[in-house]
């Protein structure tokens, strides 16, 4: 792509100012910048990294790295990765991001509830949630439907009071582990869930020193249905490893924790060392991301 051929291609178009924008945000994966760093567990490699900001030598790719404990079904990059919430594998699990927690942002507790919303597919009738908790939990819940058509590709923030709540739904106390929930007594045709998670239980699975794996909620797998009047519930949801075969879920963030050995070598970037060394910046301002939550 940055041959001199093709920057002088760019530089003849005539554009103002470059954008330096992350594949790596599309792809639902977090960035190496610098390919020296440090974890927060080293001897395992894991954990949260923090590139090294000394002057080294020059840096000419970066790369991506996927995250253990993805959320989303869908990405837009190469949209091959999965979400956790619905994989089928409950030693896998998604979490929240820590970061957006009050022990760092300094708001209240509830300011930045977290969510995940489940997409049937098509109308199908719902009565029961069952969760299969990670650690941290949620302490408290709710579970509502949407009404209308698709409410992931609204373009205005006033329609998230459209969600409505299920009749019993709303403000759920939650306390871990596996829990079945009857929603309504009579199912409901639903093509959309949200359950949006207010308060967590603040407690890690391993113990841990680090505050981050205590913050947030975690979820192994998430089953929406109907409980028959013989009382045995039935499962929509679609468990499975693989984007096109499991049931979109989105979620609201996803925990930035990740290991050495999940670098995406397809999703590569531009280092900013490189592009600062091309003619692309010689005659015009570079605008850089940076990450605050």
């Amino acid at each position: 792509m940055f041959t001199d051929k093709n920057i002088a291609e760019m530089l003849s178009a005539g554009w103002g100012p470059l954008t330096y924008r992350l594949r790596t945000e599309l792809a639902d994966e977090v960035w190496h910048w610098n390919p020296r760093g440090t974890w927060s567990d080293p001897a395992h490699q894991c954990g949260y990294w923090t590139s090294d900001d000394s002057l080294g030598e020059p840096i000419n790719v970066s790369y991506g790295y996927h995250l253990p404990r993805r959320g989303n079904t869908i990405d837009q990059a190469n949209d091959d990765g999965y979400s956790r919430v619905a994989d089928g594998d409950k030693q896998s699990f998604w979490k929240s991001n820590p970061y957006l927690d009050s022990h760092f942002t300094g708001e209240s507790e509830d300011a930045h509830p977290q969510w995940v919303v489940i997409d049937l597919g098509a109308s199908k009738p719902v009565n029961a949630i069952r969760f299969h908790w990670g650690a941290p939990y949620a302490s408290r819940y709710r579970v509502e439907y949407w009404p209308g058509d698709d409410p992931m590709h609204l373009h205005s923030d006033d329609d998230d009071d459209d969600w409505q709540p299920l009749a019993h739904g709303n403000l759920i106390d939650g306390h871990g582990g596996d829990e079945l929930i009857r929603l309504d007594e009579r199912p409901r045709s639903v093509r959309f869930v949200r359950v949006v998670l207010s308060r967590s239980s603040q407690t890690s699975a391993q113990p841990s020193n680090d505050i981050r794996d205590r913050l947030g909620f975690a979820i192994r797998e998430i089953e929406v249905g109907t409980i028959d009047k013989h009382n045995r519930f039935h499962d929509h949801v679609r468990h499975a490893r693989d984007r096109h075969r499991q049931t979109v879920i989105y979620v609201s963030s996803t925990d930035p924790w990740h290991r050495a050995e999940d670098i995406d070598f397809s999703v590569e970037q531009p280092a900013l060392d490189f592009i600062m060394r091309t003619a692309l910046t010689t005659r015009s301002i570079l605008l850089v991301p940076l990450r605050l939550l």
